[in-house]
C-alpha cells in the first residue's frame, strides 16, 4: 500500500452516563517536565495525507489539500486505535465531554486557553460552524444540529428516531481513511461567511422528503463544492504549528505559541517535504534525511538499508487487511463455489511475502476482519470451525466441475462454454498490491485461469469505478474500524447497497444507482451450514444499535460479530490476503524521546508533540 495512513483518522467520543465525564489524558506521558525544549530545533517529516500540490488550497475539506493532520488541523479527539475499547480516544481540541443517557447528545467542552494561531480563541461557535460543513460535506451522518451553550461548551444533537451507537464517533469523524480526511474544526471568522444564515433550517429540510427536501438537498451539494473550492489566503491553525511558507518541494511549519499546550512542544519548526510515491519515501528513509516517516511497504532489502541509516521501527497495531473484492452481480463471481475455488487457488501466505513480506501477516482464514479481531467474535472451537481455505487447487478443481465448468487444454472454461480469464485492477501508488497481483496472475494462470493486470487511476478514481460496477474482481482494505458496525461494514454495508446501514435500517439500493456506493451485490440472506439463514446487512446495521456499555449490548455484539465472520467465511465476499502492521520509521539523530504508549503511537507525530513527547537529542 502507499504511504497515506492505514490507521484511523477520526474521533470516538466515549460513551458514558449523563453524569460522566471524559477527562483530558495530561501530557505527563511525555517527557514534557523539566525537557530540553529548543524554539530552534527542527523536524523534517512527510505529511501522511498531504504530497503538496502546487496550487491546492490550505482548507482541510478540500480533496487536494496542503494542511497537515495533528500539526496545523485539529480535530476534536484523536482515537486510541484499541480493538478491546473502540470507543478510547485522547483530547484533542475538546478537553472533555458528556453523552447523555440515552446517547443523543454530546456535550464537548473545548480546551482552556485554546487560541487560533492568529490569537483569537476558538470558541463553541467555530465548533458549530464545522459541524454544519461536515454535514454539507456528507461526513456526519446522524447528526441533526449543534448548539452553543457558551463560548466554550457546544452540545451535538442526533436526528431523532434515527439513534446509533457510533454517534459519538460520527460527531468526530469522518469515514474516510484513505484520503485522510477528519472532521476538522476550522475558525468560523474564516469559513463562517461561506454558510448562509439559513444553514440549519437548510440541513433540517433535507433530512425530510418531497420537493422541499430535494431543494435543500440540492442547496447544500451547491454550497459544498463552494466550501471545498475555497481557499484562505493564510493557514489560521489551532494546532500545535501554523504554516509560514508552502512550495512545490516542501513546507515549512513554525511553532504556534498560542496552542493550547504549546509547553508541550519542545520543536521550534517542522519542514513536511514533498513525496509523489513509495519510491521517493524510501530514497529519504535510505539516505536518513527523515526524523519521522509515515508506513511504507518496503521489502526486505528496502527496510534493512532504512535501518542501516539509522532509522527505527515504531510498530502501531492495525486491524486492517488488504483483500481482494467480488462483485456478486457479474458471473460467475455470482456463484459461491466459484469465490470459494478461487480461495483454494490464491496461496495466501505465498501472496503476503511478495507483497508485504516486512508489514503483513498472512490472513489465517478468510473473516472479513484481521487476524487478531477473531477471537473477539468467536471462541476457540468456534474458530477451530472456520474454513482455513487451505491451498488445495485438487479441491478448486473438484469445486468448479461440480458448478459446470470445463477444462479443455488446461485451461478453465464457464459453464455457458466461453474462455474464462481475469483482470486485476490496481490501483496507482499501491506497490505491494502491484506486487502481489503479479504472484496472483502466475497461480491463476497456473491454474489455468489466464490472468491480466491493469494499471488504474489514484484511489479516488478507482473507487469511483469500482462503484460502477466495472470491477468483476478488485484490490479493498477491510476491516480498518476498531468497532464491528464499520468493520463489518466494508463488507456488508454502504458498499454492498445497504443505507446507512450503520443508523439500523437494511434498506438497499441497487447497484450502478447515482445514489449507492454498491459494488459487492451480496445475496440479501446467507444460508451458513451449521448456522441456518442470516441477513448479513441487517445484522451490520443491528450492531450500530447495541448498547456497548451494558453486558447484554456486549454479549449481543459478540454473537452478531460471530455470526457474520462465520457467514463471510463461508460466503467469501472478500478474500482476505494479509493483515498490516503500521510501521513507521523514526531517528534518533536529531530527536528522541518518542512515545510508547499504543494509545499515542497510532497518532500522527504532531498528536506525539502535543502530548509532550519528541525532544532534541
Amino acid at each position: 500500500m502507499n504511504s497515506r495512513r492505514l490507521k484511523i483518522l477520526w474521533m470516538p467520543l466515549a460513551v458514558v452516563t449523563a453524569a460522566a465525564t471524559v477527562a483530558a489524558c495530561t501530557s505527563s506521558a511525555g517527557s514534557s517536565s523539566g525537557g530540553k525544549g529548543n524554539a530552534t530545533a527542527t523536524f523534517t517529516s512527510i505529511g501522511y495525507v498531504t504530497e503538496i500540490t502546487p496550487g491546492a488550497p490550505m482548507n482541510p475539506f478540500n480533496a487536494t489539500n496542503n494542511v497537515f493532520p495533528s500539526y496545523d488541523s485539529m480535530e476534536l479527539a484523536w482515537n486510541a486505535g484499541t480493538a478491546a475499547n473502540p470507543n478510547q480516544e485522547l483530547p484533542g481540541l475538546a478537553s472533555s465531554w458528556t453523552v447523555s443517557p440515552d446517547g443523543t447528545q454530546v456535550t464537548v467542552h473545548l480546551q482552556s486557553g485554546a487560541k487560533w494561531s492568529d490569537g483569537k480563541p476558538v470558541t463553541a461557535t467555530d465548533v458549530r460552524d464545522s459541524a454544519a460543513i461536515w454535514i454539507v460535506m456528507g461526513q456526519a451522518p446522524g447528526l441533526a444540529s449543534v448548539t452553543v451553550d457558551n463560548p466554550t461548551t457546544a452540545t451535538f444533537n442526533e436526528i431523532t428516531g434515527v439513534h446509533s451507537n457510533t454517534f459519538e464517533q460520527i460527531i468526530g469523524a469522518a469515514s474516510s481513511t484513505a484520503a485522510g480526511t477528519g472532521q476538522w474544526i476550522v475558525p468560523s471568522f474564516e469559513y463562517g461567511k461561506l454558510l448562509p444564515a439559513s444553514i440549519w433550517s437548510t440541513i433540517a429540510a433535507s433530512e425530510g422528503k418531497g420537493a422541499a427536501a430535494t431543494t435543500a438537498q440540492t442547496a447544500l451539494t451547491s454550497l459544498g463544492k463552494t466550501i471545498t473550492a475555497y481557499a484562505p489566503p493564510t493557514d489560521i491553525s489551532a494546532g500545535p504549528f501554523y504554516i509560514k511558507r508552502l512550495n512545490n518541494s516542501s513546507a515549512l511549519l513554525v511553532k504556534n505559541p498560542d496552542f493550547y499546550a504549546a509547553s508541550n512542544v519542545h520543536i521550534g519548526q517542522v519542514i513536511m517535504d514533498h513525496y509523489s510515491g513509495n519510491s521517493q519515501i524510501t530514497d529519504y528513509l535510505q539516505s536518513g534525511t527523515l526524523d519521522a516517516a509515515p508506513f511504507v511497504a518496503l521489502n526486505t532489502s528496502a527496510s534493512a538499508e532504512a535501518k542501516t541509516a539509522g532509522n527505527k521501527l515504531v510498530v502501531e497495531p492495525t486491524l486492517t487487511q488488504a483483500a481482494l473484492v467480488f462483485d456478486e452481480n457479474i458471473a460467475p463471481y455470482n456463484n459461491v463455489k466459484v469465490r470459494q475455488a478461487l480461495a483454494y487457488v490464491i496461496n495466501r501466505p505465498q501472496v503476503q511475502q511478495v507483497g508485504e513480506p516486512v508489514t503483513g501477516t498472512a490472513d489465517t482464514t478468510i473473516a472479513g476482519v484481521a487476524n487478531a479481531a477473531v477471537p473477539g467474535y468467536l471462541n476457540t472451537q468456534q474458530q477451530s470451525a472456520l474454513n482455513p481455505y487451505a491451498p488445495s487447487t485438487a479441491t478448486a478443481t473438484s469445486m468448479l466441475k461440480g458448478a459446470g465448468f470445463t477444462q479443455k487444454g488446461g485451461n478453465w472454461y464457464l459453464p455457458n462454454g466461453k474462455p474464462w480469464t481475469i483482470n486485476i485492477p490496481v490501483p496507482a501508488g499501491f506497490a505491494d498490491w502491484l506486487s502481489a497481483s503479479s504472484a496472483i496472475k502466475s497461480e491463476l494462470t497456473s491454474f489455468g485461469i489466464p490472468t491480466t493486470i491493469s494499471g488504474e487511476g489514484q484511489w479516488p478514481q478507482y473507487q469511483t469505478t469500482m462503484f460502477g460496477g466495472k470491477y468483476p474482481i478488485g484490490w479493498w482494505i477491510t476491516g480498518i474500524f476498531t468497532d464491528g458496525a464499520h468493520a463489518f461494514g466494508r463488507i456488508y454495508g454502504t458498499y454492498d447497497g445497504y443505507v446507512n446501514s450503520t443508523n439500523g435500517s437494511d434498506a438497499r439500493f441497487p447497484s450502478g444507482t447515482n445514489t449507492s456506493d454498491n459494488f459487492i451485490n451480496s445475496p440479501s440472506t446467507v444460508a451458513v451450514p451449521g448456522l441456518g439463514t442470516v441477513n448479513p446487512g441487517q445484522l451490520t446495521a443491528q450492531l450500530s444499535q447495541l448498547s456497548l456499555t451494558t453486558s447484554t449490548g456486549k454479549a449481543q455484539a459478540v454473537q452478531i460479530g460471530g455470526e457474520l465472520v462465520r457467514a463471510i467465511n463461508y460466503e467469501v465476499p472478500v478474500i482476505g490476503l494479509w493483515d498490516y502492521t503500521d510501521n513507521q520509521f523514526v531517528n534518533d539523530k536529531h530527536f528522541t524521546d518518542w512515545p510508547t504508549n499504543p494509545n499515542v503511537v497510532v497518532q500522527d507525530p504532531g498528536v506525539w508533540m502535543a502530548e509532550g513527547y519528541v525532544q532534541p537529542s
